[in-house]
């Protein structure tokens, strides 16, 4: 049974998400005490802190620290420690690590002891760290402390922290500022390198070397170092070989080299070889040698029996996953009858489904270029089960459709059947296929509402399960623990709601995204949701809490549907903060002015730039609706605008409304087409059209659903279905107006 408090808990949040809204259920002391309780007093510690008046900030941090909830506790000891003189501090220190004693903790004493020189201790907290999994900074902060006292250690810790994880940035970092010599400087050693092999300094550049050129992407560098990778840590094994090396040597291989038939024999012979037992090492050389063999067309077949192996070796969900994808891959590559085979016979095995939705993309495009429409319904009724809901619903519609157009046999109560469940798949965000079959099937508003959010009553029957198993849940939770994972989480969803509650809003994004990436299942949907309602209704056109409350509720929403959980479904509430209307007066101005629909302009803002106005792409696309210069430029010669910022939203947004009209006028007054061309130009969507009625057998007009199916580009097929779904959305959730008729408006 459950203690007292965190009964008291439970009910709190039980009564508190039936009612609470920000700054008006909770206006007094009283009523914060009473949701809050002690953690309270860490709130009230910060407000002192503001206020300057750190003697009762140190007060309510320590009331807090002995009676408050797992988080609020945890960050009134952090908080603390940074009051007081330097002794003071150290000492707090070293009582928080004593208490917590986890990577964040010594993370975050080590910083305080190393700004105030206590370098022995800062060593100390650092001992036996997991160089696989430990934050990066931590391992640097130990590095520079064992240089620093000149620790006969530090060239095995260097060792370890570049081969038994991903390089990062961190390595990077690291590297150019201690590296003894260039990459070229180590290459031209070849002739020494036996005789230097056995000098493990030399070994722990030279390996440096080699992942740093791998980082970087200079993979012909990085091969011509393999064979003395090979030599010292196979050969000789004059340094331990890691599986994070392994997988760096099968990059070379693949990215430098053209020797792949004789590169996968020496993978393959790696994972036989009886010196080396780590299953992850025998997993990726298998992977390798999969890959290498993938590359010859003659020897796909010794690729599919590589990943088969590795998949037995497989050690994580993840690693399975990865080789059933890589095993689906090639599979395709041998034909897209291979590719339905090598489903049948792994659908079952894989563990995230959405891991494979884009080898279905990919899949479906070959089908439509083949034209293998029988394949449409097989792989519909082998995945119906085992896919994503996305991709069911996608097969499901396209099967439909398929019949439909007369290209596969189907009868009509084949076809309705395969288009109802295409628009029951509750596939969260992902709502384009759901909209399409909607459209096919005539549903009314209150049919849509009815499929995406279900009817009242089963709204609340949802909701009061969901409740009921979060007090079993809580109720299974042992008094011997001191803090149960259940505890954890319902602490931190106080600390975040506590942020809102008591105007600390900056501190709410950064601490939301360090529980997310811990773990997704902390923070819920619907504390998410509260959340990214406060963060909204902040946003002064300064602040990015627009573009960082949308990020939290689509990673959110996202990750709920990816992984079903129970009582997270997507809401209405949800979904307008899934698609915002910001910056509504420019695009209103400029949708006026150039003759679009503003759920148009909304959908393709959100769409480009998740409206954040400086955001800048790789290729040099500017703000909200991403356009490059050239294209500026033209669009001022046209509106003859002499002076212009593209970081400045109004500009931008009449710039970009004005490009998409021009495009919809130059093709036919069609707006899907004008997506395509605006997202990847107009030519190329000119020559699509042409191929489309190639493959399609069209003579006249071809329907817009399966010309997208038809594009080569992956960028563009997926630009055009979230724009379409977009706009559809905005128009049903702000306008009232079916969305099954903007698909067809748009379409």
């Amino acid at each position: 049974m459950m203690n007292a408090q965190v009964k008291k808990i439970v009910l709190a949040f039980v009564v508190f998400f039936a009612a609470f809204s920000f700054g008006c259920n909770a206006s007094s002391k009283n009523s914060l005490n009473e949701f809050y309780g002690e953690d309270v007093q860490y709130f009230f510690g910060l407000e002192e802190l503001r206020k300057g008046d750190e003697e009762k900030a140190k007060k309510c941090f320590v009331r807090c620290v002995q009676r408050g909830s797992y988080y609020p506790a945890r960050r009134s000891f952090e908080q603390f420690a940074l009051i007081g003189n330097v002794q003071e501090r150290i000492k707090v220190c070293r009582e928080f690590l004593k208490k917590y004693d986890d990577d964040f903790a010594k993370l975050f004493a080590c910083r305080e002891f190393i700004r105030h020189k206590e370098f022995s201790l800062a060593l100390d907290a650092t001992e036996n760290l997991d160089f696989e999994n430990a934050p990066n900074e931590l391992v640097r902060l130990r590095l520079d402390l064992m240089e620093r006292k000149k620790d006969s250690r530090l060239e095995r810790t260097i060792y370890d922290w570049f081969t038994k994880r991903r390089i990062s940035a961190d390595h990077y970092i690291f590297y150019r500022e201690n590296a003894r010599d260039d990459l070229e400087n180590f290459i031209t050693r070849e002739g020494n390198f036996l005789e230097s092999h056995n000098d493990f300094s030399f070994n722990v550049n030279f390996i440096q070397q080699f992942r740093i050129a791998i980082y970087r992407g200079n993979y012909n560098a990085a091969f011509e170092m393999f064979d003395q990778i090979r030599e010292m840590t196979i050969a000789r094994q004059s340094v331990p070989l890691t599986y994070q090396l392994v997988a760096d040597m099968g990059r070379a291989c693949l990215n430098g080299s053209k020797e792949n038939i004789a590169n996968a024999e020496f993978f393959a012979e790696l994972a036989q070889d009886e010196n080396f037992s780590d299953k992850k090492i025998k997993y990726y050389a298998l992977l390798y040698s999969g890959l290498l063999y993938n590359k010859s067309d003659s020897l796909l077949r010794r690729a599919l029996e590589q990943f088969d192996l590795a998949i037995q070796f497989a050690g994580s969900e993840e690693e399975c996953d990865q080789a059933i994808w890589y095993y689906l891959q090639s599979c395709l590559r041998i034909s897209v009858d291979e590719a339905v085979v090598g489903l049948r016979k792994y659908c079952a095995a894989w563990n995230e489904a959405s891991y494979f939705d884009d080898f279905f993309d990919s899949l479906s495009v070959l089908l439509f270029s083949g034209g293998k429409w029988n394949a449409f319904s097989e792989i519909f009724s082998t995945i119906k089960n085992y896919a994503s809901p996305a991709m069911v619903s996608k097969f499901a519609y396209l099967t439909a459709r398929i019949m439909q157009a007369g290209f596969l046999e189907g009868d009509d109560n084949e076809i309705e059947k395969a288009f109802w469940v295409a628009a029951n798949c509750d596939a969260g965000t992902y709502v384009y296929y759901k909209l399409l079959a909607a459209k096919q099937l005539e549903l009314s508003k209150e049919q849509i509402e009815e499929i995406f959010f279900g009817t009242k009553s089963e709204q609340k029957k949802s909701e009061k399960n969901s409740a009921r198993k979060k007090v079993a849940q809580e109720n299974s939770i042992s008094q011997n623990q001191e803090f149960s994972s259940d505890e954890k989480a319902i602490s931190a969803r106080k600390l975040l709601l506590g942020y809102a509650e008591f105007g600390f809003a900056e501190k709410i994004y950064d601490e939301w995204l360090f529980f997310f990436e811990q773990d997704k299942r902390t923070i819920d949907l619907p504390t998410a949701t509260k959340l990214a309602e406060f963060l909204r209704k902040l946003d002064d056109g300064q602040s990015g809490f627009y573009s960082k409350s949308l990020r939290m509720i689509s990673r959110h929403a996202g990750f709920s549907q990816t992984h079903s959980l129970a009582g997270e479904k997507i809401s209405r509430e949800n979904f307008l903060l899934l698609y915002p209307q910001d910056f509504s007066e420019e695009v209103n101005s400029a949708c006026a002015e150039f003759g679009i629909d503003d759920y148009v302009m909304y959908a393709l803002i959100r769409t480009e730039s998740f409206f954040e106005p400086g955001v800048q792409s790789h290729a040099g696309a500017i703000g909200l609706t991403q356009l490059m210069e050239g294209t500026a430029a033209d669009c001022a010669a046209s509106l003859k605008v002499s002076e212009y910022d593209l970081h400045d939203p109004a500009v931008n947004v009449r710039f970009g409304t004005f490009y998409f009209s021009k495009m919809k006028s130059r093709l036919d007054d069609s707006q899907i087409l004008a997506l395509f061309a605006y997202n990847a130009g107009l030519t190329n969507v000119r020559r699509w059209i042409r191929g489309s009625k190639i493959q399609l057998d069209a003579r006249g007009k071809i329907s817009s659903d399966l010309f997208l199916e038809s594009l080569p580009f992956a960028e563009t097929r997926d630009y055009g279905r979230r724009v379409i779904s977009a706009a559809a959305m905005y128009a049903w959730l702000y306008d009232g107006i079916n969305p099954c008729d903007v698909v067809s408006e748009m379409m």
